[in-house]
């Protein structure tokens, strides 16, 4: 039975008014939702501007010990997340298990069920998750082909944040004077050579304008206004790693064995100034363990005690060049009174009451030494202190470290800001002793370091080159602060005087069978505590505590390098500086002249490339041109501007730069690279990367050209040009 036609006609127009009606409740529907559940989202995405200016951070120069070691480098890292909302319902399905394992073997602070778990209930709340933060690069790299993430940055989910992070191949070794780079609530805070050189090393950051597409993806636009970043400037510093390992190891040697609080050792280069070793120890009260957490070395001034009296012995020769080693100084049997204060020896070495001036310093008499002083200068005691200010301990050496403390030799005419007057009675004899006097640890290396060096004061220097590339932008030569401390004369007394206290002195025990002549002074001074306004006793220690310092040179018959040992408040059997830091300084010794087995002269200052080489070489572009450039050459680019070049020579003699071809799946000719350069190459393509030695890449042991597998390890042999 056929249906009338005028009825069909009828259900089929009511038929598309129904779908008609459909249609616009479910787009009533949806205006709905977007007003009401969805909007604060996509008020949050109107908000944002579809185009902005993204900073490209420069990569922070590195530092490098004298030989071209590797103190500290900047790594890129990455906080990484996982966008659920772009990712299809099918792939999602069909990949969670697998990504949750691999996730786990990864970042095991889940287990595989956990992280599923985890990551359902984000996609459920329609957000995006955090998945692990510091992801290093080749660790990225693995993630990028995990299941769902391996499909793409847009319908993959995997997002990830760049940062830097600067890390020491030698963990904490040197770490007071290197320094460091904190970034703490957006703001970052520098600290030691970090900071000093800090307008180098920060190199200048670029712009890029970026396009925002959805959610959290945007992606470049080119523009006039672009600019590349700039890398930093490395610096090459004086330390050896080796001297500088020595020193540290003797250091918390000393430390543990007299259970001490705080103390510092210097290792100085006599002829250059140059510091090879500087270590600074304090104990944490919490763990007991010992930890380089303040420059004790360079930032605190304190009395030093006996080694002071060299200083004081200076300016006596200085005013009285007529004296000798062998003339009579009378300190009596027993103790001298100084106005209302009573001075005395350590020990008794003359049963007279009379001695030489050798004497004096080889046995460190405080009587001998305050006689001497105050029988010159009571009349005039400002002519002393001039005598001290001459050698430099009453300013800062200028290190260019920030850290660097002011020392105070106080002078007859100073006074407190309320007028009273600081010089006392007293001031003159117990300030010859090294009381009432303020020097830093440095000051003290840079005085012995003159008496070793004939007289001639170096200045300490930490840095020797800041380079870019292969081009040196500055030098450090160095520096002479005084030519000559003392006549000639005085100089070979004072260093006969320094022999005689290993030899027959108060350090004598301590240097008994060592196979090389040693110079030196013991030093040893009550601790002064500023919480007890200065009073010579430490809270809650029923006796009394002590700074103790040893520091002189050797070998003392040819020096080669002068050192310091500063041990503070030694809890142990022993409290003088010639059982507590001698020790030190012996071990320091030692381990030095065995290592250069008689010391041999190295006139090779450090370990880079300055450019002679003509075999094609990979390098970062704007490395390659600051390169050429910085050796005058003339060069031909026919490089697209990419980021890795190739430096060679054309038959004509001319440099030519040229892209240089890196595939992502062949292994790459890192030969003739900077050691950071090929690392940053290669852990970017995903290749773990082990070096061994200093300079540049000489060998690779995964062969140029071959195909790149899966968690490759390429061992690198470095060498020096």
């Amino acid at each position: 039975m056929k249906m009338d036609p005028k009825i069909d006609m009828l259900w089929r127009t009511y038929l598309v008014y129904f779908l008609i009606l459909v249609f616009g409740i479910a787009i009533i529907t949806q205006i709905i939702l977007v007003q009401t559940k969805e909007s604060k989202q996509y008020i949050e995405l109107a908000k944002q501007k579809e185009y902005r200016v993204d900073t490209l951070k420069a990569n922070r120069g590195n530092i490098y010990a004298a030989n071209g070691d590797l103190i500290a480098t900047t790594i890129p890292i990455y906080h990484t997340y996982f966008d659920t909302r772009v990712v299809a319902d099918t792939t999602f399905a069909k990949g969670i298990d697998s990504l949750s394992a691999q996730l786990a073997n990864l970042f095991p602070k889940r287990t595989a069920g956990q992280w599923k778990q985890y990551l359902e209930n984000a996609r459920k709340d329609g957000r995006q998750c955090a998945i692990a933060r510091d992801v290093t690069l080749p660790n990225l790299r693995k993630m990028q082909k995990f299941a769902i993430f391996k499909t793409g940055i847009y319908t993959g989910g995997l997002a990830k944040d760049e940062e830097t992070k600067r890390i020491r191949p030698y963990n904490d070794l040197a770490g007071c004077v290197v320094g460091y780079v904190n970034e703490i609530d957006g703001t970052t805070y520098y600290g030691g050579l970090e900071a000093s050189y800090n307008k180098y090393l920060k190199g200048q950051d670029g712009r890029r304008l970026v396009r925002r597409i959805h959610h959290w993806g945007s992606m470049p636009v080119e523009s006039e206004e672009d600019i590349d970043p700039r890398d930093g400037s490395d610096i090459v510093t004086t330390f050896d790693i080796r001297l500088q390992d020595i020193v540290e190891s003797a250091l918390l040697n000393t430390m543990t064995t007299n259970k001490a609080q705080q103390g510092c050792a210097i290792l100085m280069d006599v002829e250059t100034g140059y510091i090879r070793a500087m270590a600074n120890l304090q104990r944490n009260d919490k763990t007991g363990k010992y930890e380089e957490t303040y420059n004790f070395a360079l930032s605190a001034r304190y009395e030093p005690g006996s080694v002071f009296k060299i200083a004081s012995m200076i300016v006596l020769l200085n005013h009285h060049p007529e004296l000798t080693l062998e003339d009579k100084v009378n300190i009596g049997t027993g103790s001298i009174k100084f106005s209302n204060r009573i001075m005395k020896d350590d020990h008794t070495f003359t049963k007279t009451g009379i001695c030489t001036i050798q004497e004096v310093i080889e046995q460190s008499s405080n009587k001998g030494t305050a006689v001497l002083i105050t029988k010159s200068f009571m009349a005039h005691p400002e002519k002393y202190v001039d005598g001290l200010y001459a050698l430099g301990l009453n300013k800062k050496i200028g290190t260019g470290l920030a850290s660097e403390a002011q020392p105070y030799i106080k002078h007859p005419t100073d006074k407190t800001k309320d007028g009273r007057k600081l010089w006392s009675n007293v001031s003159l004899p117990w300030m010859s002793i090294g009381y009432e006097v303020n020097v830093t640890p440095l000051q003290l290396i840079t005085l012995y370091n003159a008496i070793a060096n004939g007289g001639k004061m170096m200045k300490p220097l930490f840095v020797t080159e800041i380079r870019n590339g292969n081009h040196v932008i500055e030098k450090f030569e160095p520096v002479v602060l005084n030519e000559q401390i003392a006549p000639p004369e005085a100089i070979k007394m004072l260093q006969t005087m320094l022999e005689g206290v290993t030899i027959r002195g108060t350090a004598k025990k301590q240097f008994i069978g060592c196979s090389f002549p040693v110079a030196g002074k013991t030093g040893t001074a009550q601790y002064c505590d500023p919480v007890l306004k200065y009073k010579y006793r430490e809270p809650n220690v029923p006796h009394k505590l002590y700074n103790t310092t040893f520091v002189g040179y050797f070998p003392a018959d040819k020096p080669k390098y002068s050192c310091i040992v500063v041990v503070s408040r030694a809890r142990g059997a022993h409290w003088a500086a010639g059982s507590v830091s001698a020790p030190g300084f012996r071990e320091i010794a030692e381990k030095v002249y065995a290592h250069h087995y008689g010391i041999l002269d190295d006139n090779s200052q450090d370990g880079f490339d300055h450019g002679q080489s003509t075999s094609p070489v990979i390098m970062r572009s704007d490395q390659a041109h600051a390169f050429l450039e910085g050796l005058n050459k003339d060069f031909n680019d026919i490089s697209s501007q990419s980021e890795w070049v190739m430096v060679e020579t054309n038959p004509e003699g001319v440099k030519l730069i040229s892209n240089a071809i890196i595939g992502e799946k062949t292994i790459p000719n890192v030969v003739g690279m900077n050691v950071t350069d090929a690392v940053y190459l290669l852990e970017g393509m995903g290749i773990e990367t082990r070096f061994n030695g200093q300079g540049v890449v000489t060998e690779q042991s995964l062969p140029a050209g071959d195909t790149l597998r899966q968690n490759s390890v390429m061992n690198l042999k470095l060498a020096m040009k």
